[in-house]
């Protein structure tokens, strides 16, 4: 079976080629417009794996996965931004997010990234 995806950033256009990407290897349950809409296609969908904008309205990234990790046990978190702040990457680390993907590089290191939250692994775009 494959894994279960929620794919949340609040561009269209950024959510199409994200799902396009991704349905290649993984099944894409739902899509979110912003942070909190993310909170509830978790609760509604129980993905595997949640890829989220750093960036979206009502809720950031971080923020969603910092209340993700407080309802308990959580799908994975991949975040995508164009940010390549080194205390950002750390700030998403450290509210729980195993995978980091540049915006720039989602073609190329998306699946790769989110093959690596699948199984607990650890993955940060290289700039």
């Amino acid at each position: 079976m494959r894994p279960r995806v929620v794919v949340a950033d609040d561009n269209p256009d950024v959510s199409l080629q994200l799902v396009s990407v991704l349905r290649i290897e993984f099944d894409v349950v739902a899509t979110a417009k912003n942070g909190q809409l993310a909170i509830e296609c978790v609760r509604d969908y129980n993905p595997d794996i949640i890829v989220l904008d750093l960036e979206m309205p009502i809720l950031n990234g971080i923020e969603v996965t910092r209340e993700l990790r407080k309802a308990g046990p959580t799908p994975a978190v991949v975040i995508c931004s164009v940010q390549s702040d080194p205390e950002i990457i750390e700030a998403a680390q450290q509210a729980g997010a195993l995978g980091y993907v540049f915006k720039m590089r989602v073609t190329r290191d998306l699946i790769m990234a989110v093959r690596s939250a699948a199984v607990g692994e650890p993955f940060i775009s290289s700039s």
